[in-house]
């Protein structure tokens, strides 16, 4: 018993030292929404009834902006059927830079996750989901980098398949109109391709990702040497991006488990005329599952 203790032990400090490690090592995911729909459930939610998980991320936009950010966020998940889930996500993010601090609520994503097949081996699942704009996207008349919301209501869509611990799967984000920024900026559209494999190691679960996404069209924003209301494309705004994403949860028992995730970028956008763009960022956080 005391030697099965001390493993458990080790085990959860080894856990915790890479948590804390990642902060300052790696880069999330920097998108609109989409990556947060689909792909992500690493264990049977099935199981329990709601889950509801509270997570902190950091990140830095890098030196040509140096703004951070952090986010605190509020996230659940509500089974209604066996093969149906509602889930949301609700954040409140802080800025900071050279040009000053902000805070305040970031845009809720809600979604309707439905499993369409599923036998021994493998599942296909869909999502639908939207980004709501509830967050401000003009505050103090900043630059994009510096707001908590980015001032659309965009539809999610995601379809992902999965065999034993192999998964693959697609998005698409379809941005909404031009926002209230005091650049009046307007972003195409998002596609992403996922590639997923699941390890099991105990209690431990981790979940390396690649990401492939790619901006469809331009982003526009207002031309302030006009005279007269008129806009511009911005140049390598539709860049691609591939991210290496990892997540990882640890299940300290039933109830309880916690969770965090970083990534790598190999192509990073440059031109970050949305805010989007992290030079690395990272997240942890604790989930409750209620039966």
């Amino acid at each position: 018993m005391k030697d099965k203790m001390k493993s458990t032990n080790l085990a959860f400090s080894t856990l915790v030292m890479i948590l804390f490690y990642s902060i300052n090592s790696f880069a999330q995911c920097s998108d609109a929404g989409i990556c947060q729909l689909g792909g992500h459930s690493m264990d049977d939610k099935g199981k329990s009834l709601f889950d509801i998980s509270a997570s902190y991320k950091f990140g830095y936009s890098g030196k040509e902006d140096d703004v951070q950010f952090h986010s605190l966020q509020l996230s659940g998940n509500y089974n209604l059927l066996d093969n149906s889930s509602i889930q949301f996500a609700f954040p409140y993010n802080i800025q900071s830079g050279p040009y000053g601090d902000v805070s305040g609520i970031g845009d809720l994503i809600l979604s309707l996750n439905q499993k369409l097949f599923s036998d021994e081996n493998s599942s296909f699942d869909a999502s639908l989901g939207a980004k709501l704009a509830t967050g401000d996207d003009n505050k103090d008349n900043l630059p994009q980098v510096y707001q908590s919301g980015l001032g659309t209501n965009d539809i999610l869509f995601a379809l992902n398949y999965s065999y034993d611990k192999i998964s693959v799967g697609a998005g698409y984000q379809l941005a909404g109109k031009r926002n209230n920024n005091v650049y009046r900026l307007e972003r195409g559209d998002d596609l992403l391709l996922r590639a997923a494999y699941n390890f099991q190691l105990n209690k431990l679960s981790i979940n390396p990702q690649i990401l492939f996404i790619q901006r469809l069209a331009k982003s526009s924003i207002l031309d302030t040497t006009s005279v007269q209301e008129t806009f511009v494309e911005v140049d390598g705004s539709d860049q691609a991006q591939l991210n290496l994403l990892v997540l990882a949860n640890y299940q300290i028992n039933e109830n309880y488990s916690l969770f965090f995730d970083f990534a790598v970028p190999f192509i990073k956008r440059e031109v970050n005329i949305d805010g989007l763009t992290r030079a690395f960022s990272a997240s942890v956080g604790v989930n409750l599952s209620i039966n």
